[in-house]
């Protein structure tokens, strides 16, 4: 099956605030997510190129349920493989997404606001189905805690 190429964007001066990027992120991909730093997985993203460019990534691969830095890595592999794919150039600041930097989670995720209304078809799409049934993790906010 031949791919679509995707259409190169650069961020605007229209960008959007992290809760307006929050909101239209869990209305597309049926999530939950409360604080940009809860990206910091990249299954996410992962999904989303799914839905604008089908057949780009194998979705039964991503870590969904990811909460370590390992499968972290993993997942933005696999962003990185299908941003080749279908012609996006674009450097996918993995390390500093991984320290749940806020600054630069807002500014990949408004990247990617604007990368996906410029690629996206329209098409149908279920999200909870795509990945199986799965919630993508929201467990940013847990840390262990030593007893005193």
């Amino acid at each position: 099956m031949a791919l679509n190429m995707a259409k190169n964007v650069a961020v605007n001066s229209g960008k959007k605030n992290c809760y307006e990027l929050l909101a239209w992120l869990n209305e597309t991909l049926q999530t939950g997510f409360t604080k940009l730093e809860q990206l910091w997985t990249g299954a996410a993203y992962c999904q989303l190129m799914d839905l604008l460019f089908p057949g780009s990534m194998d979705v039964s691969r991503v870590q969904f349920q990811s909460s370590n830095t390992v499968d972290s890595i993993h997942n933005y592999s696999l962003l990185q493989t299908a941003f080749r794919t279908v012609g996006v150039v674009r450097f996918i600041p993995i390390e500093s997404l991984i320290k749940r930097n806020s600054a630069v989670s807002l500014s990949f995720l408004q990247w990617f606001k604007q990368f996906f209304d410029e690629n996206n078809k329209g098409g149908e799409y279920h999200a909870l189905e795509a990945r199986g049934g799965q919630s993508i993790a929201n467990i940013s906010h847990l840390f262990l805690v030593s007893v005193l």
